[in-house]
């Protein structure tokens, strides 16, 4: 989990296959299940809706058994997924300087942010971790820097904490 344009969609295959898991995107999960784009599901139909999708999502992804969940920056949000991934899950935060994480949104590789508004910069991303961060700080059990390095670096630092684990 972290800000829109830490790599999460990048970091999680890298890693499920240095592991042995199954990666999961949870947006490409909602977009499955709704037919449409995770901008066109805010615009039609809400965040709530989006967010209904998402804690379903979840859900699912977590009964599959080793899997790595690559969440939207949003998870959070609902409790009920706070709870799910304290419950039945290992949460690495990546973190990312909101800077890093605009400039990698600008370059367009990404698709649209509804929470952002168009508008993925430095200051938006910096307000979004304001308001997440100790949700994100409370639900991590750890935190991986990812403002620098490759995500196959990324990935291989967080399969090294998870293999550590006793």
């Amino acid at each position: 989990m972290g800000l829109p344009g830490a790599g999460k969609s990048a970091i999680a295959p890298l890693l499920a296959q240095r592991v042995g898991f199954e990666a999961v995107d949870l947006d490409e999960a909602v977009e499955r299940m709704a037919g449409m784009t995770v901008a066109a599901i805010f615009e039609t139909r809400g965040e709530e809706r989006f967010r209904d999708l998402e804690a379903r999502a979840l859900a699912e992804a977590l009964d599959r058994p080793r899997s790595v969940v690559a969440c939207g920056g949003g998870i959070l949000v609902r409790p009920e997924n706070r709870a799910r991934l304290e419950e039945r899950a290992w949460v690495a935060w990546l973190t990312v300087d909101p800077v890093v994480a605009a400039a990698r949104l600008a370059r367009g590789a990404t698709p649209e942010r509804p929470l952002l508004r168009g508008d993925p910069s430095g200051a938006a991303l910096v307000a979004l971790l304001a308001e997440r961060a100790a949700a994100y700080a409370a639900a991590a059990d750890v935190q991986v820097p990812a403002s620098e390095g490759t995500p196959d670096a990324v990935a291989e630092r967080i399969a090294a904490l998870w293999e550590a684990l006793p």
